[in-house]
């Protein structure tokens, strides 16, 4: 990618970062984004069309780059419990932008995007999975019922939450006996 389009892009997640942690996403306007980012209105709208597909385009980005663990794990049905541990640890990594970023109306963007790229994954490994009803609702169920637990505790002993979830979603795992196991 050409220098002068990163940093623009680099410019414009900076300042969106910013009115983020200000304020909810329904309250930024184009012009108040483009003058924290000193940049033209013209220049935001070669790359985007308006504030919810840079939200949209931000978010994919974060999580799709939490989760290149995934397709590194030989199959993520059989170590599923690794790879809630992982993904959980790389959250957590960068909690404050993850916590700015996926709040207020876009809370649930990040579980929705991690099903989404946790299903990319499994489906590349077990194409024949796409379709399974049963499959489908397991991971979601997994990724939703750890995040919403993820939320609730994660002040007490956030570690011990971590571990203790990926301890349940090995215990899941091994009740879920998917139709293709080898």
């Amino acid at each position: 990618m050409d220098s002068r389009i990163q940093k623009t892009k680099k410019s414009i997640f900076d300042a969106f970062v910013e009115l983020r942690s200000q304020k909810e996403l329904e309250r930024i306007t184009v012009k108040e984004l483009t003058d924290t980012a000193k940049i033209s209105k013209q220049t935001f709208y070669l790359h985007y069309r308006d504030i919810y597909d840079l939200a949209d385009k931000v978010e994919n980005e974060l999580i799709e780059e939490m989760c290149q663990i995934l397709p590194d794990v030989d199959d993520i049905l059989d170590n599923i419990g690794y790879v809630a541990i992982t993904l959980f640890k790389r959250a957590t990594a960068q909690d404050t932008i993850f916590k700015t970023i996926f709040s207020g109306s876009r809370m649930s963007s990040l579980p929705h995007g991690i099903v989404r790229e946790l299903k990319k994954a499994v489906y590349s490994q077990h194409p024949e999975l796409r379709a399974d009803l049963h499959t489908n609702i397991y991971l979601s169920y997994l990724v939703h019922g750890a995040y919403n637990a993820y939320q609730e505790y994660k002040t007490i002993d956030q570690d011990n939450v971590i571990k203790i979830l990926g301890d349940i979603a090995n215990c899941m795992s091994e009740g879920y006996n998917y139709k293709f196991k080898r």
